[in-house]
């Protein structure tokens, strides 16, 4: 009796969540099967600026520096992005602040041999950047982030309960078997033979959606520090005169490469704040870590080596701490893995789908009612992605900030809706149980 009621539990549990949190499991499986090209997206897209010949030297950075800001008045250049190839260009991050809707950031394109400008394009209003805003926040500006959190909580729940529900269940069966019996059994089969051939993977993409939407509030609640987060102590000049300040950006990156072994360069970001440096960021070796994260520290003016941080020499403790988004997005293995992490990905989705569908046509006994649940199944789906498709286009096409200006008051509204609905009908179900039977006379 005991066991009966503690598998009844798990039922609920399962059940509830997975109808609660299944649409946006749903939304996050897609956008997450997507969002593991977006380097490659950016490399397909940016192909056009790769340079038709080499030069034999490169041009100093405050004379590219000055032509950017020459055609850019108001902008401040917020990094350099070295060249990864000899034949690719050199891009300078720049940004204007003028606004939530009038706010700029571009990526500027140079030829780093001539200085010359090849074209420029919106970093804000960009394919990747929605693709890695849609499914970091669902493009919520205020909670977004740790409403997709609680969704990865969600899911490591659904993986546990359902490992404890289906896995003595799929003891008796042979695996991959589909039964063909009725259309309930066949999808109850497939989302039992999917949750279980991908629990690892999806407890693993759980756990660490789940750290990195939730982060912002946990290293608050529990004062966590960032391990490489080093800053000179002394302010050795201005911040006037720091942002104006010449630096040899060239033998800085050569200098970053030769402290840190295979150290690939991907950032370089000059300081603002009067203490006269110089971050060299970028990644060291093939390892699963979050992009950007080893770095050497220099002095603007000498180019004395103020800080090291390589990843791999770090302890534990920095190495778990870095580990969540390299592993959550696959970077670390190739587009092979990109292509398996994209196909794993859907398989939540998956689990969302058909779950919602079992538990709509469980009580259903007509074909009429039958087909209308896989009308309903296939309205849900396609407007989920008519949706994601609508809001990328006015993203890229009108505005980033305008597409979360839609999307933002929409999260809040629906789960407001939601909740209340839930709340009455709750209330309503108490109402009949307590109303007194009257016995027919």
């Amino acid at each position: 009796m005991a066991a009966k009621k503690s598998k009844n539990l798990l039922w609920k549990i399962h059940q509830w969540i997975g109808l609660y949190v299944g649409i946006v499991i749903a939304a996050l499986s897609l956008t997450g099967a997507v969002a593991v090209f977006i380097l490659e997206i950016d490399s397909l897209l940016e192909r056009k600026y790769e340079l038709p010949v080499v030069g034999e030297s490169y041009t100093p950075m405050n004379a590219i520096i000055s032509q950017v800001q020459l055609q850019h008045p108001g902008f401040r250049v917020l990094g350099a992005v070295p060249p990864k190839e000899e034949k690719s260009p050199l891009i300078i991050d720049i940004y204007k602040e003028a606004g939530v809707t009038d706010s700029q950031r571009y990526q500027v394109f140079i030829n780093p041999y001539t200085g010359e400008i090849i074209g420029q394009k919106s970093h804000t209003n960009s394919l990747s950047n929605y693709l890695r805003q849609i499914h970091v926040r669902l493009l919520d500006a205020w909670w977004g982030r740790q409403l997709v959190g609680l969704a990865g909580v969600g899911l490591v729940v659904l993986c546990i309960t359902g490992l404890l529900i289906y896995g003595q269940f799929m003891k008796n069966q042979v695996f991959g078997a589909i039964r063909k019996k009725n259309l309930r059994i066949l999808m109850a089969d497939w989302h039992k033979m999917v949750g279980m051939a991908a629990l690892l993977f999806n407890l693993m993409i759980a756990g660490t959606g789940a750290w990195l939407g939730l982060q912002p509030v946990l290293v608050k609640w529990f004062d966590i520090k960032a391990p490489n987060a080093f800053v000179r102590a002394e302010k050795i000049v201005t911040p006037e005169i720091d942002i104006d300040q010449e630096y040899d950006y060239w033998n800085a990156v050569a200098i970053a490469k030769s402290t840190i072994p295979d150290f690939n360069p991907t950032q370089v970001i000059p300081s603002v704040n009067g203490t006269n440096s110089l971050e060299v960021k970028g990644d060291a070796g093939h390892l699963p870590f979050e992009p950007h994260i080893s770095k050497v520290v220099l002095d603007k003016s000498t180019l004395e080596i103020l800080h090291t941080y390589d990843i791999r020499e770090q302890p534990f403790m920095d190495k778990f701490y870095y580990l969540q988004e390299g592993l959550h997005f696959g970077r670390f293995g190739g587009i092979f893995l990109k292509i398996v992490y994209a196909l794993l990905a859907i398989t939540s989705g998956v689990l969302s789908i058909t779950g919602f569908f079992i538990y709509l046509i469980r009580k259903k006994k007509t074909v009429q009612e039958k087909d209308h649940v896989k009308k309903t199944i296939f309205i849900y789906s396609m407007a989920t992605i008519f949706v994601l498709i609508l809001l990328g286009m006015i993203s890229v096409f009108i505005g980033y900030a305008y597409a979360t200006m839609l999307m933002t008051p929409a999260v809040y509204i629906f789960l407001f809706c939601f909740i209340s609905y839930q709340l009455f009908q709750y209330w309503k179900k108490e109402k009949t149980l307590k109303e007194p039977v009257h016995e027919k006379g």
